[in-house]
């Protein structure tokens, strides 16, 4: 592919339709690792962190003997939530509903009012297990037992981001919601490239010097390899930015580290959850840089809610991306319609 080359966009109906959108649950974000949290939230046994993999509520939690383990959010009497907050500390797991009581493990420990033996045979309605594990100090989960584990599944963003501190260096600022009414292809398209700099992000174009933008099959991620022009009060010196497939951001710097979660909720809807470190006894400098990254996101949300509108509006059905400017929005696209070929992961019942 040379520079020159053009690329067909995915089709705008991909953006807006619910079919789609579904298909994409268990084709892409089932067989993916999602972020759910830091693993310092998780300093204790029986402390837990939830969350939700594109409509898959999920929670981990550390066990009696220190160890991690994640289950969906679904007790299996009647499907009733087990947590209904963001995390904390129990004693035991016990359904919202219900009552139902499980052990850290999953196992069914209580069915209040049911025989203690007899028709309901406890082994056979523990919870329904996720795989969790930790990189780096940030806590994920994923639903298909047959992906790659999470340290391969980062690849080359490892060795990428080592000359950086690491988050173990800063102290943790603050996690910051945003939701935002687009496809969170939308989003992806616009993450991926740095053609919309000048246009969108005035502030962030001059404090940018230079960017070598590539995209890496070792871990599947488009890379921003930065150069700060030290104009402004929070970058200087180098960066890095990858954006991870299929929905996960990471900004490392020699004086901070954001990382964001993008999560799919509906066909036009999206929310991120967006983890800041910044250096220890710095609060000044702290509260700047959350603020500049919460511009610069609101400015990205804008255009690509603007974008959005005009999918769903029904005119436009394709366009083209280009192999110079765009580079890593052609490597994400073609990342999706080869996930959209494989077979679904199957998720449900095992009793």
């Amino acid at each position: 592919m040379t520079a020159t080359t053009l690329i067909d966009t995915l089709p705008a109906s991909w953006y807006r339709d619910a079919q789609v959108f579904e298909k994409e649950r268990r084709h892409i974000f089932a067989r993916n690792w999602h972020l759910i949290g830091r693993s310092e939230q998780l300093a204790k046994p029986g402390d837990y962190v939830t969350g939700d993999v594109a409509g898959w509520p999920v929670f981990a939690v550390l066990d009696r003997e220190g160890g991690l383990r994640a289950f969906h959010n679904v007790c299996r009497h009647r499907a009733g939530p087990l947590f209904d907050d963001a995390g904390g500390h129990c004693q035991t797991i016990r359904c919202l509903y219900h009552g139902w009581m499980y052990g850290f493990d999953g196992g069914l420990r209580t069915a209040p009012g049911f025989p203690e033996t007899g028709a309901l045979d406890k082994s056979k309605f523990g919870l329904f297990p996720v795989r969790v594990d930790a990189w780096r100090g940030l806590l994920f989960v994923c639903l298909d037992p047959e992906a790659p584990p999470l340290d391969a599944w980062m690849g080359d963003v490892a060795d990428l981001s080592d000359p950086f501190p690491a988050i173990t260096d800063f102290s943790f600022h603050s996690l910051t919601t945003y939701e935002g009414r687009c496809n969170w292809k939308a989003y992806g398209d616009n993450s991926c490239e740095g053609y919309h700099l000048p246009f969108i992000h005035g502030g962030l174009n001059k404090a940018v010097a230079s960017a070598d933008i590539r995209a890496y099959e070792k871990g599947g991620f488009v890379g921003f390899d930065i150069g700060y022009s030290g104009e402004g009060d929070v970058r200087a010196g180098k960066g890095l930015w990858v954006y991870k497939f299929p929905a996960v951001l990471l900004h490392f710097s020699e004086r901070a580290i954001n990382v964001e979660q993008v999560e799919a909720l509906e066909p036009g809807r999206i929310r991120i959850q967006s983890y800041y470190w910044v250096p220890k006894g710095d609060e000044k400098f702290g509260d700047d840089y959350v603020a500049d990254s919460r511009a610069v996101i609101a400015e990205d949300m804008g255009v690509c809610e603007r974008v959005q509108k005009n999918l769903d509006a029904g005119l436009y059905s394709s366009g083209k991306l280009s192999a110079e400017k765009e580079p890593g929005t052609i490597f994400f696209q073609q990342r999706i319609r080869e996930a959209m070929d494989l077979p679904p992961v199957e998720l449900g019942n095992s009793a």
